[in-house]
């Protein structure tokens, strides 16, 4: 019987679960619902995959409360959600 590989979590989904669980606590604080914020933040305890982790900061940040979240301008958290979660706009 072989060994097992260990599969490490890639840079970006690291600095994606930081900025769930960051959001998982603005959202609270906002009044989202529970049956939004505990999927996600179950999720964290898991081995999520990138498309799950950005699902789950989706739903999160489609709830009204959530309307106009954003993280300071300027920060790393702010450019990272920019970037992956904002679709480029085409001309």
């Amino acid at each position: 019987m072989g060994k097992q590989k260990t599969v490490w979590p890639t840079d970006r989904e690291i600095r994606l679960r930081f900025i769930l669980f960051a959001v998982i606590d603005a959202a609270s604080v906002q009044g989202v619902s529970a049956e939004v914020l505990l999927p996600a933040h179950k999720l964290l305890r898991d081995s999520p995959t990138e498309a799950q982790l950005l699902e789950a900061l989706d739903k999160i940040l489609s709830a009204d409360e959530m309307y106009g979240f954003r993280f300071a301008p300027g920060s790393e958290a702010d450019e990272l959600m920019q970037s992956w979660l904002i679709p480029p706009i085409e001309d």
